[in-house]
């Protein structure tokens, strides 16, 4: 049975080998055919992309070509795209400068020389001119007019003020009316010469300077009585010598406000009187001490030594002849001090104290007057100047504070009171300082001299000569 299966199984072998072996062969034959199938197909290819790779390459290159023309016109369109925004920008730009110089000319510049201009106006040309420049601020304010329409007003107005310049650098002549310095209106003649208005009336001797006030009133200045001739001679021939203020006025109400002495003192109101006489009284009161303290002589150096050598040579008279030839106040002093000589130490020392104490008032006399008068003399001033500043307040509840000429008179009195109060104050404290530092010092010099004395006395006394 094992046998059978064997052989079987060979068999089944042998067979399946020889299929196989015949299946291999086909299928290498089948593959074969079709290598050689691919490899024809693949030599055709070959043949097609040699035949199609030389257009192609040509065709390569000219598209290439074509891409860099197009790149280099790309660059070059760019470049001329960025100039031209570039030029765009910059054009902008000058425009918008342009535009800022406009409206700086036309929302800053013109208004405000229209404002001066308008401000500047001189009488005879402030009826006609100024009507207009008011016409034309209410242009301004039209919002139906267009902005180039305003700006060619504004062109407008200010070629007129141009050769209204023009003609006042020239000179001119106007007709109007003025106010005097007495309060009167005149009718008369305005000339114009550059910044200089001169008026002299018809009917009056009064001519001068002219000046607008706060109301816009034109007022005469009057210079000297020989304007009105020389202001008459330019009306009527034209030319002539004529008073120039080169300041516009200034030094003019400079040397207005320049008061007399007596003027300046009127407008300090009451108070300056009392304060005047507490000057008075600190200017007497001062050069009296001065005269008092300053002529004090001090005795020569040696006259102490002198004194005490005479006592103690028992000489009494010649030392008391010597004591008494002494300035005051030391001589009292020491003439005291040698009439007790014989007492103690002490009984000498009290005797030239007492002798100093009686001294130092008359030295001291007047002098509390003196610090009395700096330290009321500012007080006065500050009720001066409250009384002032209350005054102005009730001008200013009457008059307001618009114009400040009724106020003026207040704070006159105010400053003024105030003024002459230091003006007295500071000399008087000088003064009461340097004769108490004078006083004092006479006081430590009188002083010196009973120590010195005393301190001579006890030290050259002979034995058994003084009590003790």
């Amino acid at each position: 049975m094992i046998h059978l299966k064997s052989l079987l199984l060979a068999g089944l072998a042998l067979t399946l080998t020889t299929l196989s072996a015949q299946s291999l062969q086909q299928i290498t034959t089948e593959q074969t055919a079709k290598l050689e199938a691919s490899l024809e197909r693949l030599r055709n290819v070959r043949e097609t992309i040699a035949e199609e790779q030389l257009p192609l390459a040509r065709k390569l290159q000219s598209l290439d070509q074509s891409a860099n023309e197009l790149e280099v016109e790309a660059q070059r369109v760019q470049r001329l795209r960025d100039s031209k925004q570039m030029e765009l920008q910059a054009l902008r730009e000058r425009v918008s400068a342009r535009q800022n110089e406009v409206d700086f000319v036309t929302r800053s510049v013109i208004p405000s020389f229209v404002a001066d201009y308008d401000a500047e106006l001189s009488p005879g040309e402030r009826t006609l001119t100024g009507e207009r420049i008011r016409n034309y601020n209410l242009y301004l304010e039209d919002v139906d007019a267009s902005e180039l329409d305003k700006l060619d007003a504004s062109l407008e107005l200010l070629q007129t003020a141009a050769a209204s310049l023009r003609s006042e650098l020239g000179g001119q002549q106007l007709s109007g009316s003025a106010l005097a310095e007495d309060g009167s209106v005149h009718r008369g003649h305005f000339v114009e010469l550059g910044p200089l208005t001169y008026f002299v009336a018809d009917q009056a001797e009064i001519g001068g300077l002219v000046f607008i006030d706060s109301l816009d009133t034109p007022q005469v200045q009057s210079i000297d009585k020989a304007t009105p001739a020389q202001i008459r001679e330019i009306l009527t021939n034209g030319s002539g010598p004529l008073p120039i203020d080169p300041t516009l006025g200034d030094a003019l109400a400079v040397a207005a406000t320049k008061d007399s002495l007596s003027q300046h003192l009127t407008k300090g109101g009451v108070w300056v009187y009392p304060i005047l006489l507490f000057a008075l009284v600190a200017t007497i009161v001062s050069i009296y001490k001065a005269i008092q303290v300053f002529s004090i002589r001090a005795p020569e150096p040696m006259v102490i030594h002198d004194i005490i050598q005479h006592l103690r040579n028992q000489k009494p008279k010649e030392a008391m002849q010597l004591a008494q030839a002494q300035p005051q106040p030391m001589g009292p002093m020491l003439v005291t001090a040698v009439d007790h000589a014989d007492e103690s130490a002490e009984m000498v020392e009290e005797v030239m104290y007492e002798s100093m104490l009686t001294t130092q008032p008359k030295l001291e006399r007047f002098l509390n007057v003196i610090a009395v008068t700096a330290a009321a003399a500012p007080l006065l001033g500050l009720l001066g100047t409250v009384t002032g500043i209350i005054k102005t307040f009730r001008l200013m509840s009457v008059f307001g504070a618009g114009d400040p000429k009724p106020l003026i008179s207040g704070i006159s009195e105010a400053l003024i009171t105030t003024e002459l109060g230091l003006i007295l104050a500071i000399p008087a404290l000088v003064m009461h300082a340097i004769l108490s530092r004078k006083v004092a010092g006479i006081m430590a010099r009188m002083e010196k001299t009973a120590v010195t004395f005393v301190n001579g006395l006890a030290r050259n006394a002979p034995t058994g000569t003084r009590r003790s």
